[in-house]
């Protein structure tokens, strides 16, 4: 049975292990003898080292500051890439909501019983309808646009 592992040249792929295992030991720091700082001491080094002036987060830094200025081409891949997906994601978002209003509209309007048009009650009653009308505390001194409310409690 034949070996998949290796390519058909017949040499070794790399391990990933031995990337690690070249990686150059952490740097010897000076803790001071004060409890705790051991533990997190090679975090804070490498925190230090990564926002010196050549270090990973400076020159990620370096590229959002200049982004602003700069045309599309200019601009690093992974700002695109990360613009892309946010503007991406807030349309999903808003497709999503508009799916949302669109359902619950729908299902509104499914409810209400089907009305000849001016019979006073559906769909039609409920948007025609003054609130005032429906106000028991609407001073009777304010003009009304229509004819008095006809209630059967009045």
């Amino acid at each position: 049975m034949p070996h998949n592992d290796k390519p058909a040249d017949g040499q070794e792929n790399p391990s990933f292990f031995d990337l690690i295992d070249q990686t150059p030991p952490p740097p010897v720091l000076e803790l001071g003898g004060k409890p705790g700082t051991r533990r997190l001491a090679r975090l804070r080094a490498e925190w230090k080292q990564s926002w010196e002036e050549d270090g990973f987060l400076h020159q990620r830094w370096d590229e959002v500051r200049q982004a602003r200025h700069a045309s599309w081409h200019e601009v690093a891949n992974w700002i695109k890439a990360a613009a892309l997906f946010g503007g991406l994601s807030l349309i999903v978002l808003m497709l999503n909501a508009a799916a949302d209003i669109a359902s619950a509209t729908l299902k509104g309007l499914s409810s209400v019983p089907a009305t000849s048009g001016g019979d006073g009650s559906g769909l039609w009653a409920r948007s025609t309808t003054p609130s005032a009308c429906s106000s028991p505390t609407r001073p009777r001194t304010l003009p009304s646009p229509r004819p008095p409310c006809t209630r059967s409690g009045r």
